[in-house]
C-alpha cells in the first residue's frame, strides 16, 4: 500500500523557535485564533486545513504520529517528531494541537499555551454537528443516528479542557482564552500591543463545509482521472489480448 499511496515524509528544520501552542479543541475559535495570531506575527501558525493543503499534504505524516501515540501509549514525543511537519510554524492550533496537547506541551518547554474554549457549550455542540459531524453523516453508519440521542461529544471536550487546566503551567505560561474575550488578554499574554482593527470573526459552518466541499472535489477530480486511466489501460491490453487471438 506504501508503494501506491506512500506520499514523500515531510522534511521541515525549525529556523525560528515553537512560540504558542493552542491546544483548544477544534470548533472553538480556532480559524480565529490562526488569524489573530498571523496578525500579530505569529507566521506560519498551523491550522488542521494544513494537513490538506497543498503543496505540504501531511495527512500521512500525522496518521503516523497518531498510530505511534495510541499503539504505544508510553512513547514520549520529542520536537524534533513534530518539527518535521511544523518546523516551519510558530504556532500551532485545531485537531493536531488537540490531539496531542500534552505532548507538545512537553516537547516544547518554554513555549506559551493557550486553551480556547468555547463556553457555551450547546453552541460548540452544533458547531461541531453542522461541520465536523458531517463527515460522519453515512446513512449505513450508526454512530450519527446514535449521536441523536448522546451528548458524548460534551464529555470529549470537557475532558480535553480539564486535562490542560490540571497540567500545572504557571500562569506566565497558561491562558485560558474564549474568542468572546477578543484582543485585550490574548495580547496581554503574548506580550503584543493591541490591533486597532476588529477581532477576525472566524470560520462559519458554511464557510468551513464550502471550503471543504472545494477541497474534496479537487480530490474526487485527481481520483476520476486516474479511474479514467486505469480503465482506459485495462481496455486497450484487452483489445491488444483480443487482436493477438
Amino acid at each position: 500500500m506504501e508503494a501506491i499511496y506512500g506520499s514523500p515524509p515531510p522534511q521541515q528544520k525549525r529556523t525560528q523557535p515553537m512560540q504558542v501552542l493552542c491546544v483548544g479543541i477544534s470548533r472553538s475559535g480556532t480559524k480565529s485564533l490562526r488569524e489573530a495570531l498571523v496578525k500579530l506575527g505569529f507566521v506560519h501558525a498551523y491550522h488542521g486545513w494544513d494537513t490538506m493543503l497543498p503543496p505540504h499534504f501531511q495527512l500521512q505524516a500525522w496518521y503516523y504520529l497518531v498510530k505511534r501515540k495510541y499503539e504505544h501509549p508510553d512513547s514520549k514525543f520529542t520536537a524534533e517528531d513534530f518539527d518535521r511537519i511544523i518546523g516551519h510554524c510558530l504556532a500551532i492550533m485545531d485537531l493536531q494541537a488537540a490531539v496531542f496537547a500534552p505532548g507538545l506541551v512537553a516537547a516544547y518547554q518554554d513555549v506559551k499555551v493557550v486553551l480556547h474554549v468555547r463556553r457555551d457549550v450547546d453552541a460548540w455542540y452544533r458547531s461541531f454537528e453542522s461541520t465536523m459531524g458531517v463527515l460522519d453523516r453515512n446513512p449505513v453508519n450508526l454512530d450519527w443516528v446514535l449521536s441523536w440521542f448522546c451528548r458524548d461529544l460534551f464529555w470529549i471536550r470537557q475532558y480535553h479542557a480539564e486535562s490542560v487546566q490540571t497540567m500545572g503551567l504557571p500562569p506566565d505560561r497558561f491562558l485560558e482564552w474564549g474568542v468572546e474575550d477578543r484582543w485585550e488578554p490574548l495580547c496581554e499574554f503574548l506580550g503584543k500591543p493591541v490591533p486597532e482593527e476588529p477581532f477576525p470573526s472566524g470560520n462559519t459552518p458554511d464557510a468551513y463545509n464550502k471550503r471543504l466541499t472545494g477541497i474534496m472535489m479537487g480530490y474526487y477530480a485527481t481520483a476520476s482521472v486516474n479511474i479514467l486511466l486505469l480503465v482506459g489501460a485495462g481496455v486497450a491490453i484487452a483489445a491488444y489480448g483480443l487482436r493477438k487471438t
